[in-house]
């Protein structure tokens, strides 16, 4: 990890170039893997709410028949309305939580652009030692639907929407809700579009650096004599 949360660009066993990123449009099936994301964030709050209500028919209505003592009616009814209140506190965050992921999974449908990487799989630990699964410079938390689809070692293609910070898919395998992902900020300016030769991750296209240098065949020049100016007088005689 980097002092910013990120992962290293190879983690470790990992080669320079061996890594693919490409960044692709989303076809139509892939379109609907990020509503999971958006339904997972609903349920949550839907559940909050169920919650909310249950404690509400229990103080009104179960609570004054179960307990006859005064004093612990009066105690127990105090602890639930406060278990309501801060229940209502948190569903009123996830509520608006579950706008923001509406509204960010709306922008990234339409835009539909995705960045997919392919590179081997490997288990690695977060900052606070949670498991997390990591594929070039994408990392995923290990929930047990990641776990179920990735091998230590194995080449994986993970697709990613930088927007939503997720993962939608793996292996071609749609995500139901969606794989919390730790993505580089610059992870769209290092991908490719598809169709283009993928840039190895090591920096230099494959290939010769420079053109060669080739001056051709070195043409063989006849020995200069000196000329008849050029030569000197003989001596004058004795």
């Amino acid at each position: 990890m980097t002092s910013m949360g990120y992962p290293q660009p190879y983690p470790m066993g990992q080669a320079p170039g061996y890594n693919q990123i490409t960044r692709r449009m989303l076809t139509d099936a892939e379109r609907e893997f990020p509503v999971g994301i958006y339904r997972g964030a609903q349920r949550a709050a839907r559940g909050v709410g169920i919650a909310c209500l249950v404690l509400f028919i229990l103080n009104t209505f179960v609570l004054s028949v179960v307990i006859t003592d005064q004093f612990t009616l009066d105690t127990v009814s105090i602890m639930t309305t406060v278990l309501m209140g801060v229940f209502g506190l948190v569903g009123i965050g996830m509520a608006v939580n579950t706008i923001v992921v509406r509204k960010k999974v709306s922008d990234a449908m339409m835009e539909g652009t995705a960045v997919e990487v392919v590179g081997p799989a490997y288990r690695t630990s977060t900052a606070k030692n949670m498991q997390a699964w990591t594929v070039g410079p994408v990392s995923m938390m290990a929930t047990r639907e990641v776990m179920g689809l990735l091998q230590e070692g194995a080449p994986t293609s993970v697709l990613c929407v930088p927007k939503l910070k997720a993962a939608i898919a793996i292996n071609n395998v749609g995500l139901k809700i969606g794989a919390k992902a730790m993505l580089p900020p610059n992870l769209e300016s290092m991908a490719v579009p598809m169709g283009m030769p993928a840039m190895p991750m090591g920096g230099q296209f494959p290939g010769i650096a420079y053109p060669s240098y080739n001056p051709g065949p070195v043409q063989a020049q006849p020995p200069q004599t000196a000329s008849a100016e050029e030569i000197p007088p003989p001596p004058p005689p004795d």
